[in-house]
């Protein structure tokens, strides 16, 4: 990926580091009823006009049947939370191995979307890497806040590994989310129904921390160019809507950056994106749990350290990795260069070091 220059403002944002051990409990304040009233009314425009935005492009810009899962399944432990499967096409009848499995939970601000706007992704990985790929859904904040969302990934995802009809190889396990989902990922994992199953966690641009309010997030990016953003501007009311007054902010499970090592994935593979109010946090989180430094000066954009690997997207913003939004005949060539450097390199880290001989566990 390309070198970016850095002004002397961000070079001094980078030499301030934060602190992701310490663990003194720090509660969700209950807000103001003017505030919970101005929250509510903010957060359902916000799930309406995305809702409408959906439905507008499943219309007139339909999902080709190409992209679409091979089947989906809903399993008894949440029946009203549909997984959709997507089998590599290489795979014949005769050929029937197990294969290794990729869990990929959407994003949305816990709030908004559902697994069908990541199909163009899941197809497309499905096929990059021959593994299954299971797209899971959550039930959505206000109406259900943490840990909510947590327990129902790691519920349908449980059930997807007890699936035998889909002959997956169960040394070679992933979980991996976007934003949101792949705060998820981070986190569900912890859980008993999950501990020790999961091989590796692979997070796009997710929110590790919340015992930071947006504002002061805002104010410690690692850039400067623009002048607000939406995860700044809707930052409070999407935090009110996921997290209950009284909730220890600094709970593991809420955020992951708080876990022990052995309480996460052997192997974790975090991407940042440089125009991301977020990408702090997980940067900070990464360098942690390899027991590094963070650097003062630098971008440092991808590296490898034991089984941690870390990747910073130049260029782009938070959720650049969005297809479903993105009208045929847009979209940034830029962008989906970066997203191919992205993804062939997390391709690659998978083979040639998670899933090699001896890797595993």
């Amino acid at each position: 990926m390309a070198e970016t220059h850095l002004d002397e403002q961000a070079e001094a944002l980078l030499s301030k580091t934060l602190n992701p051990r310490d663990l003194t409990p720090l509660p969700a304040e209950l807000a103001t009823l003017g505030c919970r009233i101005r929250y509510f009314f903010l957060v359902w425009t916000v799930k309406i006009t995305i809702a409408v935005q959906l439905a507008y492009l499943r219309l007139f810009y339909p999902t080709s049947d190409e992209i679409r899962p091979t089947l989906i399944k809903s399993y008894a432990c949440r029946p009203q939370l549909p997984v959709r499967i997507f089998m590599p096409k290489s795979r014949s009848q005769e050929n029937q191995s197990p294969l290794p499995l990729y869990i990929s939970i959407h994003g949305g601000a816990f709030a908004t979307c559902d697994a069908s706007i990541d199909d163009s992704f899941c197809q497309s990985w499905c096929e990059r890497t021959g593994m299954i790929v299971a797209s899971l859904n959550y039930r959505k904040a206000p109406m259900h806040r943490f840990p909510v969302p947590v327990l129902d990934v790691a519920a349908v995802a449980r059930a997807v590994l007890d699936d035998a009809t889909l002959n997956i190889d169960k040394t070679r396990i992933v979980m991996a989310g976007f934003s949101a989902g792949g705060k998820l990922a981070l986190t569900s994992c912890q859980l008993p129904e999950l501990q020790g199953r999961i091989t590796a966690a692979i997070s796009y641009f997710p929110i590790v921390d919340w015992s930071a309010p947006p504002h002061h997030k805002w104010a410690q990016r690692l850039y400067t160019e623009k002048a607000t953003e939406s995860l700044n501007t809707a930052g409070p009311a999407l935090d009110w809507a996921y997290v209950p007054s009284g909730q220890d902010r600094k709970a593991k499970l809420l955020s992951p950056c708080y876990a022990e090592r052995e309480e996460l994935p052997k192997w974790v593979c975090l991407i940042g994106a440089q125009h991301d109010m977020l990408c702090r946090e997980s940067r900070d989180m990464i360098y942690s749990l390899a027991d590094e430094p963070v650097p003062e000066k630098g971008w440092d954009q991808g590296w490898e350290k034991g089984t941690y690997k870390w990747l910073l997207a130049m260029g782009v913003r938070h959720g650049f990795t969005d297809e479903f939004r993105k009208k045929r005949g847009q979209g940034s060539a830029k962008r989906r260069e970066v997203c191919e450097e992205v993804y062939a390199s997390v391709h690659e880290w998978l083979e040639t070091k998670v899933f090699a001989t001896g890797s595993r566990g």
